[in-house]
């Protein structure tokens, strides 16, 4: 009667090891699973959801560096205290692996670039953006870096435009994007810090249109103590609208408030061409350019949340897969 006791036992005790050493060997794949789910956040722009995920995938194997790499990186657009911790955190356990050395420099780099950054105003916090409506950041971000304003409110100085409408365009578009970021007009010319510059006739250097886009960044004053401009050059040598005005700095004023680059959608600002009914608005380009049928007439929450998400950022960077 003993034996058949004994077997039973044997065989449990089996099973229950059996049983533990499957879990023991399926943890760090379910470690793997997690990671690629909290990935799959962060490229739908769902940080939260992705910091989340990262935390689930940390908790299940605490040495899997890549995915506290990539928390780092959502974490910029959650809570950016959390993201220096996870960036700094990074560094110190990467520094001594040959293969990661790179990784840590960089991360200790956007430490130093996010502790630098000033508290934002309300429009530009992480919580306003929207997640379904995504945004173009991976397009513009490369050619963004260090375009954006560190102190607030942005300083606007618009001038005189020869005619009465193009004027009451621009004022239209300063107002629309001081509802997201906080600017001020101003009188004087060299106080600010965005400037329009009116010209009927555009020639050399300044021609007006022949370059990507109608903004150029200028430093005024020596190296040490001067400050960057943004100057925006309207070009006059078309009969626009007031409704065009508006619509052409409203794309400038993007520009000049840190979006380097285009949109892809003609649902936004920032698409690369504006167009009311059938006429050609041009906001230069080296390509053939498209056409569409009628003026966007305020950013749409995808140029905000790309604006959102360049104000937040230490930089574009590549998550690890």
């Amino acid at each position: 009667m003993k034996k058949p006791r004994m077997v039973l036992l044997a065989g449990l005790l089996g099973l229950s090891l059996a049983v533990m050493n499957g879990i023991l060997r399926a943890a760090p794949q379910d470690a793997q699973d997690l990671f690629e789910q909290a990935n799959q956040s962060l490229r739908e722009d769902n940080f939260a959801a992705a910091v989340a995920g990262y935390d689930r995938c940390l908790a299940a194997d605490p040495h899997l560096l890549k995915a506290l790499f990539n928390r780092a990186i959502a974490n910029e657009m959650v809570d950016r205290a959390k993201a220096i911790a996870d960036w700094k955190s990074f560094a110190a356990a990467a520094g001594n692996d040959p293969e990661l050395k790179y990784l840590a420099a960089r991360a200790l780099a956007r430490v130093q670039i996010l502790e630098g950054l000033p508290p934002l105003p309300p429009g530009l916090e992480p919580s306003r953006y929207v997640t379904a409506d995504g945004d173009y950041y991976r397009l513009v971000a490369p050619d963004s870096d260090g375009l954006q304003w560190r102190h607030f409110p942005v300083k606007v100085y618009l001038g005189s435009a020869p005619e009465v409408k193009w004027q009451y365009g621009a004022r239209e578009a300063f107002n629309i994007w001081r509802d997201v970021i906080p600017l001020e007009l101003v009188a004087i010319e060299r106080q600010a810090d965005i400037r329009v510059d009116w010209q009927q006739s555009a020639t050399g250097e300044r021609r007006a249109g022949e370059e990507l886009d109608w903004v150029r960044f200028e430093r005024v004053g020596d190296q040490l103590t001067g400050r960057r401009v943004a100057v925006i050059t309207a070009d006059l040598s078309r009969p626009w609208s007031k409704d065009e005005m508006r619509a052409i700095m409203l794309h400038e004023f993007g520009h000049a408030l840190g979006i380097k680059g285009h949109s892809d959608s003609k649902k936004d600002i920032m698409y690369f061409q504006m167009q009311e009914k059938y006429r050609r608005l041009p906001v230069p380009m080296p390509v053939t350019q498209l056409f569409w049928k009628s003026l966007v007439k305020n950013p749409s929450q995808r140029d905000i949340n790309t604006l959102i998400r360049l104000y937040n950022s230490a930089g574009y960077i590549a998550p690890l897969h």
